[in-house]
């Protein structure tokens, strides 16, 4: 697979693993603390977009929620390959704070400069979504390192060591 293909395949099963954890905690605290509805409300009460009929299954607000995860996928992959080089767990769990603190500036623009947001409980919403985030970082990396070879010469390596496993059994 090649890089725009796994950078787009592991954003959307981070934003997947993402949006469910966002969910449970929702469900759990009773709070509105649905990225897409959140999206949604915020695209149907602004005055310069169109008006939504359903908050809660629009395709705008999925949409919009799923590019921004792929937009931090290519984030992370001009990250690693500029700076980090090996992401691991301990890197992807500080990755995902960064992104946390980044979603939390992000999430507090959007509502300070609307017009009309929606309404939820702010300080649960924002400590929600740091840990949403390095859930989103952690199966986003794990995902794209599980569709990248280990190194460029993998396949390579891996052909050579059959032929000289198949080359001992001939004795």
């Amino acid at each position: 697979m090649n890089t725009a293909g796994k950078i787009l395949v592991a954003g959307i099963i981070g934003t997947t693993f993402m949006t469910m954890f966002s969910y449970l905690i929702a469900d759990k605290e009773d709070e509105q603390y649905r990225e897409p509805e959140l999206l949604n409300a915020l695209i149907d009460r602004s005055k310069y977009l169109p008006a939504i009929s359903n908050k809660k299954t629009h395709p705008a607000g999925w949409c919009a929620h799923y590019l921004i995860g792929i937009l931090f996928m290519i984030s992370y992959r001009i990250l690693w390959y500029n700076a980090l080089k090996r992401p691991s767990t301990v890197r992807s769990i500080i990755i995902g704070a960064a992104s946390g603190g980044i979603g939390i500036l992000s999430w507090k623009i959007f509502f300070s400069q609307h017009d009309n947001p929606p309404h939820n409980y702010r300080y649960g919403y924002y400590r929600q979504l740091f840990f949403a985030h390095i859930v989103f970082s952690s199966f986003a990396i794990m995902s794209y390192k599980q569709l990248s070879p280990t190194s460029p010469t993998s396949n390579k390596d891996f052909r050579n060591l059959i032929k000289r496993v198949k080359a001992e059994k001939k004795y």
